[in-house]
């Protein structure tokens, strides 16, 4: 079964990064469920490339606690971490500082250019909102920033937990959330990067994740009254 969502719309250089990309959209979306079973060959047949960029694909979304790769059994989607949610933006927040800082230090003209081009994507995401236009373009920008950091560790760490809250946001935005808010929010980021200016950069990106924990906690704590999800709260991890 081919891909028929165009998920190489976004910009990919090898079959690695195509798989990677198809893969993780696919999962954010929900298309692969989470806590569905998996085979390597039915993965790589779904988005018509070779086992061999899916297998490394596959490495890279377990990295990032997308997928989990028991030997003999299969893949397996990562559920979702609810309780967690908040832990991954409270983590992002501190990271977001040095890479927002970094990225506008030491960005090259074309990484700015291609910043220029998610202001503009942003901007029409704004006017016509598409939950999934979103999903690429954030993909997009987080790849973006991920390079301009030259801090491959900090890169790392930025793109686990961007995928993760990608996932969140999806499965609970068309309830929970105002897009063109949000891209508002990320084009301010992006413009203060554009500018070099890291103190407005890193407000900025305050701003974006204080919206992301308040969506967090309203969705986990309207999931509890719900009795969709049960969630153990020590006294350090309140919700309210």
């Amino acid at each position: 079964m081919k891909i028929t969502t165009g998920l190489f719309k976004r910009e990919t250089v090898s079959q690695t990064e195509k798989a990677y990309a198809a893969l993780e959209e696919l999962i954010v979306t929900g298309e692969l469920p989470p806590g569905s079973q998996w085979s390597e060959i039915a993965l790589s047949e779904r988005i018509a490339l070779g086992r061999s960029p899916t297998r490394a694909a596959l490495q890279k979304l377990a990295f990032q606690h997308l997928v989990d790769i028991a030997p003999r059994e299969g893949i397996f989607i990562s559920e979702i971490d609810y309780p967690g949610q908040i832990k991954v933006i409270q983590a992002r927040r501190e990271i977001e500082k040095l890479i927002m800082a970094e990225s506008a230090h030491c960005a090259t003209e074309q990484e700015r250019e291609g910043m220029r081009n998610v202001i503009k994507q942003l901007e029409t995401l704004k006017v016509r909102p598409d939950p999934r236009g979103y999903l690429r373009t954030n993909f997009d920008w987080t790849k973006l920033l991920c390079e301009a950091c030259r801090n491959s560790y900090a890169a790392e760490f930025y793109a686990t937990l961007a995928g993760l809250a990608r996932r969140f946001w999806f499965f609970h935005q068309e309830h929970y959330t105002n897009l063109p808010t949000i891209c508002e929010l990320h084009i301010r980021q992006m413009q203060a990067v554009l500018d070099g200016a890291v103190e407005e950069a890193i407000e900025a990106a305050a701003a974006r994740n204080d919206y992301a924990e308040n969506f967090a906690r309203t969705t986990l704590m309207d999931m509890i009254n719900s009795s969709a999800v049960t969630v153990k709260v020590n006294s350090s991890q309140r919700l309210g």
